[in-house]
């Protein structure tokens, strides 16, 4: 608010520098050339306390206030407690309190007072005597205390609105401020949660590979029977899918155990068909190139009719009954 008020001032202030000393000038010539220079002093010191914030608000309001303490004091000395001579005091008092709230406004209001009291006190006993030629000046001690309870009825009209105004500004802006915090922190709350969240995403793929590799692991295992010699035991029916990964998985075994001979027990195999016995076939000749044998074993009756059944040519696999047959054919 003071910058703004500030801003305002150094702006309006220039107008009325420029313009009221040239009227002021071209009414009372050379008389009040005194008086512009004063003026432009004060606008001069109200521009640095608008430009230098590093003054500190304090210092600042305190400077703002000094200047219009002195223009209401000039005024009230040069022209009594009169018409819109007033108005100077009044903008004093509530200027007072929106910066220093309302012990300041209401400090500013009984500084007033006694300085009218005073002032009003030298126009009575005739110390002070006004230029009849500006203003009629208030002489009697009845006028002066009308004038200033006038004064104290328009400046509290004045200031009260004014407080209650601004003290609602400052509860919206308090709770502005206070939703917006709050905003801030839901939104940082949520990017942590975010951030948690993609952890817990990234550990749970990190879990379900690691899963997937332990049931690929389980699904075609290898048990060293010899020397050279892996027994790879199947289990379940084969699909596409396992037997893909069977001949990948056998190939890796045995690529890295270099593995000669590798036992394919199909005992747990339930069913024996074309796709089951193409499986096995692709897995031996991949393993014949890279050097190793194949033997199959586990065949049960059945699976021996089907093979019979289908004309399955196992030429290059060597079959026996079970893994100890083979170990002991060699």
């Amino acid at each position: 608010m003071l910058d703004g008020l500030l801003i305002v001032l150094s702006i309006v202030g220039l107008l009325a520098v420029i313009g009221g000393s040239w009227s002021d000038y071209n009414v009372y010539g050379a008389e009040v050339i005194p008086l512009i220079i004063a003026y432009a002093v004060m606008y001069a010191i109200v521009l640095v306390i608008a430009l230098v914030k590093q003054l500190g608000y304090t210092v600042r309001a305190i400077v703002l206030l000094g200047i219009v303490v002195v223009l209401g004091a000039f005024v009230l000395v040069s022209d009594g407690l009169l018409g819109s001579r007033r108005l100077i005091c009044m903008e004093g008092v509530v200027l007072t309190a929106a910066l220093f709230r309302v012990r300041g406004g209401i400090v500013a209001l009984a500084i007033s007072l006694a300085g009218f009291s005073i002032v009003g006190w030298l126009y009575i006993q005739g110390i002070l005597v006004s230029s009849p030629a500006r203003i009629t000046v208030l002489d009697t001690l009845p006028s002066w205390i009308g004038a200033v309870t006038i004064y104290a009825c328009m400046t509290c009209l004045a200031a009260v609105p004014f407080m209650y105004l601004l003290n609602r500004l400052s509860t919206l802006a308090s709770g502005a401020i206070a939703d917006a915090a709050r905003a801030e922190a839901n939104a940082r709350l949520a990017e942590e949660r975010a951030a948690e969240l993609e952890r817990q995403t990234t550990r749970l793929h990190e879990t379900e590979n690691m899963l997937r590799n332990l049931v690929y692991t389980l699904e075609t295992p290898t048990v060293p029977l010899a020397s050279g010699v892996l027994l790879a035991p199947i289990v379940g029916q084969l699909d596409s899918r396992r037997a893909e990964a069977l001949v990948h998985r056998l190939l890796t075994v045995a690529s890295a155990e270099r593995t000669r001979l590798m036992v394919i027990d199909i005992a747990g195999v339930p069913t024996f068909d074309t796709q089951v016995a193409q499986s096995l076939l692709r897995a031996a000749q991949a393993l014949e190139v890279i050097g190793c044998r194949v033997a199959l074993t586990g065949i049960s009756p059945t699976t021996a009719q089907t093979i019979t059944a289908l004309g399955i040519r196992m030429d290059n696999i060597m079959i026996a009954r079970s893994p100890q047959d083979i170990l002991a054919q060699r």
